[in-house]
């Protein structure tokens, strides 16, 4: 219906490419209290999804045995840093380039604006590590569906990664699972670039941010 709409109106968008998937290593944290561990994602072309703004996706959709849990699918963002003033600037110059961008609105087709908005309004986490954790900083991406009558409740999740402030706590259903975003984050047509969680993640799991 609304792209019969924008049709009428005259305002036609190009199908956009799709990129080739790719395999990466990520993290599977179980609902079933097993433990987490490394494991193969190959990634999927979905623009169905909060995560549309990354082009293509891990596919969990083996783990998540109902549709409807890859439908109702959701992510946010964990950056794990060792220096403090990173998560200032990084917030303020984010700021700036969302008002910027949507102040002229003109400039983006409505498909490029869903995206700056999922982008740039994800809730995003900020943690500092300790040197002992120095190999696991960087960018991560946190996939989960939220199917609270088909899947299990996963209390697995550790509490620094489920904490939406104020004491309160995200739920997730099902298996989740976490990616790592590549330094550069996105590639020349704004796909996103993943890069392999290392071993050295799971002990950060386990141990948790500040384990002395």
């Amino acid at each position: 219906m609304l792209a019969s709409i924008w049709s009428f109106l005259g305002q036609r968008e190009e199908p956009l490419p799709s990129p080739p998937p790719v395999t990466i290593t990520g993290v599977r944290i179980p609902a079933d209290s097993t433990p987490a561990h490394l494991l193969p994602l190959t990634t999927i072309s979905d623009s169905g999804g909060t995560d549309s703004f990354l082009f293509h996706v891990p596919d969990p959709r083996s783990y998540w045995d109902f549709r409807k849990a890859w439908e109702y699918r959701d992510l946010h963002r964990l950056d794990l840093q060792q220096d403090d003033h990173i998560q200032r600037s990084h917030h303020l110059r984010q700021k700036h380039d969302l008002q910027k961008l949507l102040r002229s609105p003109q400039h983006h087709n409505r498909k490029q604006l869903l995206h700056l908005r999922q982008r740039y309004l994800l809730h995003q986490q900020y943690h500092i590590l300790q040197q002992q954790h120095s190999s696991c900083t960087g960018a991560y991406y946190v996939f989960y569906s939220f199917t609270f009558d088909d899947l299990p409740k996963n209390l697995s999740v550790p509490p620094w990664i489920s904490d939406i402030g104020d004491g309160d706590h995200r739920q997730y259903c099902g298996d989740v699972f976490l990616v790592k975003i590549a330094p550069h984050k996105y590639g020349e047509d704004g796909w996103a670039a993943y890069k392999d969680i290392v071993p050295q993640f799971l002990d950060l799991l386990v141990k948790g941010l500040f384990d002395g």
